[in-house]
């Protein structure tokens, strides 16, 4: 049997689930020796194959084209594609027509749709929903990106623990720490970072919790003696308005909002943070976490969903996400304390050290031969 890999998702400026197709899925090819078919949107970016035996496929559709592009997946990539293969594809993207003899291999990077569904637009979750209902009739195996995505599967999915394994993600290894004051410098000219600042990395929607971050460093700078800036970077994100989360605020000229940061430049940007605050309602797993830490920057994150498993159980400061006061009580106690700071920084590099995607490739490979051979 061949792999065939669903890349459709995967585009330019990927975050989240590009992330994961690009590093795991992709790098999955450099370690089987069967052949690979990438399928690809009209417009994704170039790749270049990891593994000798990969073929990479087109649809007619890019990006932009979302509706006729999720037509394709649906009712055509099945036929066209998945005679006699695994079908390697990311949550609830199945195709509805399938060969009786595909077997479809499905990594599940979280839940949130069923969890928190009303973060998320009633259509996109009315379809989600049908499509999980359509994945456990067709799937064979899952994959779960943390302990914590596997146990909402078996509560809330219903899937037997027996038929899901644990696959880790991680940072890539660029981000690592910069100690070069010229390339610091020259991110905090870019950035117009002229004081210490504290930074978020991540989409502005709902889950990420940014309005109660918000007020709670807001409220920190209120009680004194707190000579930071809130620097969130990241795409704008759905259902999230900058000004309603900025009504009542007092200390607007220190918040402000970078949007999209080049990848280039994300290595420095962590690196001249003075903290890394994370504490968001929902996730999967949390790569920035871990990027972070790799890049030598102490760690506040919420102490709910995948955050304490992933962050490690020292190596991060956690705070009730739901909490204002407590989010900015962390915010203080880490900042203002240089001997905690430190701790969180040479833990949060060990814990780090426990992500690896060339191992968790390999690990999924072990599993795509385990399904074939069944």
């Amino acid at each position: 049997m061949n792999v065939v890999i669903n890349a459709l998702a995967y585009k330019k400026n990927s975050s989240g689930i590009g992330v994961l197709i690009s590093e795991l899925l992709f790098r999955f090819t450099a370690n089987t020796s069967r052949l690979c078919n990438i399928v690809l949107s009209q417009d994704s970016p170039s790749v270049t194959p990891a593994g000798e035996s990969v073929k990479l496929s087109y649809s007619p559709y890019s990006h932009q084209q979302g509706i006729r592009r999720i037509l394709f997946q649906s009712l055509l990539f099945g036929k066209k594609f998945c005679k006699n293969a695994v079908l390697l594809t990311t949550d609830s993207k199945v195709p509805f027509f399938l060969p009786k003899s595909c077997r479809v291999v499905s990594v599940v990077t979280d839940l949130a749709l069923l969890r928190m569904p009303n973060v998320y637009q009633f259509p996109r979750v009315f379809i989600w929903r049908l499509q999980y209902r359509y994945l456990l009739k067709k799937a064979t195996r899952y994959i779960a990106i943390s302990q914590f995505t596997k146990d909402e599967m078996v509560e809330l999915l219903h899937i037997d623990a027996d038929k899901i394994d644990v696959v880790y993600c991680a940072a890539d290894a660029c981000y690592r720490r910069v100690e070069d004051p010229a390339a610091l410098q020259a991110v905090r000219e870019k950035y117009s970072l002229d004081q210490p600042f504290i930074l978020f990395v991540g989409n502005a929607n709902p889950r990420k919790n940014l309005c109660r971050l918000i007020r709670a460093f807001d409220l920190a700078k209120e009680k004194g003696d707190f000579p930071y800036q809130l620097i969130l970077a990241g795409e704008y994100g759905w259902k999230f308005d900058r000004e309603q989360a900025m009504e009542g605020v007092r200390h607007t000229a220190d918040i402000r909002f970078l949007d999209f940061v080049a990848d280039e430049d994300m290595p420095q940007l962590y690196s001249a943070a003075s903290l890394f605050a994370f504490p968001t309602l929902y996730e999967g797993f949390g790569i920035p976490m871990i990027e972070a830490q790799q890049c030598g920057v102490p760690v506040l994150a919420g102490n709910v969903s995948s955050m304490p498993e992933v962050g490690g159980a020292d190596s991060a400061y956690y705070v009730d996400p739901e909490s204002v006061e407590d989010i900015s009580r962390g915010l203080r106690a880490v900042l203002l304390n240089q001997a905690l700071s430190e701790q969180l920084v040479a833990r949060g590099y060990e814990n780090a050290k426990r992500f690896d995607w060339a191992a968790s490739a390999k690990q999924l490979n072990t599993i795509i031969e385990k399904v074939i051979q069944q």
